[in-house]
């Protein structure tokens, strides 16, 4: 008889986008601000350590998308999540990933407007989703992009941290 085991991690990353406040508009990569870079989650884990059962699909449980601010309007992002590394976009350039990027795609988050809760000082959107995707073995670690879905106009130094609980299914 085979055992059924679901093992989760929660994978987390943060950047700090220009000390600027000009305007995204829908479709506009945020980035940090002197590398261009874009996430990295679970840079440091092993396959061994971060699955200990190893299996072809994972499901995304939950996500949070934290904002250092706290503004009138939120940003509505997407978090483009790949298996493989991605060229860095300069902050607040259109987001075009190439046709060999979007085939190690392997699913999008999404963080409404309408689902952030602000306080005084910062903002948090926090979504249950039940995303499956394939994950293969190659490794745990996850490559992000984070796309502004509407006219968003930040706060200077604004840092957005997105926690990832991931659950991969194994036998």
């Amino acid at each position: 008889m085979q055992t059924f085991q679901k093992t989760g991690r929660l994978f987390t990353d943060s950047l700090i986008r220009p000390s600027n406040v000009t305007p995204y508009a829908s479709g506009d990569v945020i980035s940090a601000v002197t590398t261009n870079d874009h996430y990295t989650f679970g840079v440091a884990l092993s396959k061994s350590i971060a699955f200990s059962n190893v299996g072809n699909m994972a499901t995304i449980v939950g996500a949070i998308l934290h904002s250092s601010t706290s503004v009138a309007t939120s940003v509505d992002a997407e978090l483009w999540l790949y298996r493989t590394d991605i060229a860095e976009v300069a902050d607040n350039s259109a987001f075009a990933p190439t046709d060999a990027e979007s085939l190690t795609l392997l699913t999008v988050v999404d963080f409404p407007t309408a689902s952030f809760k602000v306080n005084s000082t910062n903002s948090s959107c926090i979504v249950s989703i039940d995303q499956k995707f394939f994950m293969g073995d190659e490794s745990a670690v996850f490559f992000g992009q984070l796309i502004t879905k509407n006219a968003y106009v930040p706060t200077s130094a604004e840092v957005f941290t997105v926690d990832l609980l991931i659950e991969r299914e194994g036998w």
